[in-house]
């Protein structure tokens, strides 16, 4: 059976998209709720996501929500907070099997959406505020995660660095917030923030599985008939302006290995171009930077691409010796300059076409990878399949890939090394 689609509106900003093929054995449902990224509310976002995703006003603690949880043949629930250019998303994803697989003929998918249902509109509260004592521990899972992020000395080069390729914009700000707006969390301002982003925040819920999503949907519908709305405005990402002169930053640390971060910006308007023209740069592993920066002169421990087309900013990481930081920069210049004068073979061009298609096709065979792909779909405003996606890429031509190297620009170069030089 060939993948079913269908997306209606339910209210002002929520939407409910189903994609179903009788092949998966499971049924996803997710809801997400997205927002423009801001500093003073982000961590507050993330530590919502927590909450909401552990306990509700019937199941008021982790333990309980797992029995209950357990009792559906073993479904889940879990709670994550995600980044798309200068947008925060909190995410509230529940699955579980068909019920064509339950032994009983038991409708477990509509308990589930209840209980997800339930997650959103009626969590755990007193006092005006969430439930003090949980609220604490997912705060604590919340700085954990913040600080882990921090000491993974790749993940920190790269917030850092996006701190200042994107300095005064949305997208400056991590996923998760700075850990000094998530010291402030209370368990009252948090759920402030809740009660807030549940009236303005841009909804995208989306069931996917082999299961019928009809009555998911009128669910769902029921739910928000009585919401309190004031859709603020479908949140969006601006692409990020060119600095004047290339910023230079380098910081010191108690680090065995430097990290390099080059950061270039486009207003190329290709995206399928820039996808390809990545892919030979520094995607795959028989990319340029791999094979000539890593592999054949030795000037870095890994060296890869990877490209934001809602903010038109291509970024290259990688770790390298202090001592070889700005061989390795030039080599990088370098190996972009070939791809912008044309300098590769056509066997690359095909290659790394075949690799960015097999990433395509394999999006259908995961009901997670399918929401991922319609959210992201969603949020610029576009429709297009997996499927449609490879046309686009096998429609790209020599030049276009050289046109999409020849509009990068440097603007950014952070190095983390550390003191002394070592």
């Amino acid at each position: 059976m060939a993948l079913a689609f269908h997306k209606e509106a339910l209210c002002d900003g929520v939407n409910f998209t189903a994609v179903t093929d009788t092949r998966f054995k499971t049924n996803l449902i997710g809801i997400n709720l997205v927002s423009d990224l801001d500093a003073r509310t982000a961590a507050a976002n993330a530590a919502i996501s927590l909450v909401l995703s552990k306990s509700n006003s019937t199941y008021k603690s982790i333990t309980e929500i797992n029995k209950k949880l357990s009792s559906l043949y073993g479904a889940n629930i879990n709670g994550d907070t995600l980044k798309i250019g200068d947008s925060q998303i909190i995410s509230l994803t529940a699955s579980c099997i068909a019920d064509r697989y339950t032994f009983g003929g038991e409708k477990i998918t509509g308990e589930l959406v209840d209980l997800l249902i339930e997650c959103l509109f009626s969590p755990n509260v007193e006092d005006g505020g969430f439930y003090a004592k949980n609220f604490e521990l997912n705060k604590q899972e919340l700085l954990d995660e913040i600080d882990a992020e921090i000491n993974e000395k790749r993940s920190y080069a790269l917030i850092r660095a996006g701190k200042k390729v994107y300095e005064g914009e949305p997208a400056s700000i991590t996923a998760h917030g700075d850990k000094e707006y998530a010291l402030e969390l209370t368990h009252k301002s948090a759920y402030e923030q809740y009660k807030n982003i549940l009236k303005t925040a841009g909804i995208e819920i989306f069931f996917v599985g082999g299961g019928d999503p009809a009555d998911a949907l009128e669910r769902f519908k029921k739910a928000f008939a009585g919401a309190e709305r004031n859709f603020s405005g479908k949140s969006v990402s601006k692409k990020s302006p060119l600095k004047t002169q290339a910023c230079e930053v380098t910081e010191t640390l108690d680090v065995a290995q430097s990290k390099m971060v080059m950061a270039f910006k486009s207003g190329f308007e290709n995206a399928p171009a820039m996808r390809l023209m990545n892919a030979i740069f520094g995607q795959t592993p028989f990319s340029k930077l791999f094979m000539n920066v890593r592999e054949k002169l030795s000037l870095c421990y890994y060296c890869a691409a990877g490209y934001d087309e809602r903010k038109g900013v291509l970024v290259v990481d990688s770790g390298v010796e202090h001592k070889n930081i700005q061989k390795a920069r030039d080599e990088i210049l370098n190996q972009l300059s070939e791809v912008a004068n044309g300098n590769f073979a056509d066997s690359e061009m095909s290659n790394s076409a075949l690799s960015v298609i097999n990433n395509y096709r394999a999006v259908n065979d995961s009901a997670f990878a399918l929401a991922s792909w319609y959210l992201r779909q969603a949020y610029a405003g576009t429709s297009f399949t997996p499927e449609q996606e490879i046309e686009r890429i096998k429609a790209v031509s020599r030049e276009d890939i050289v046109n999409a190297a020849k509009s990068l620009s440097l603007d950014t170069v952070y190095v983390l090394t550390g003191k002394g030089g070592k």
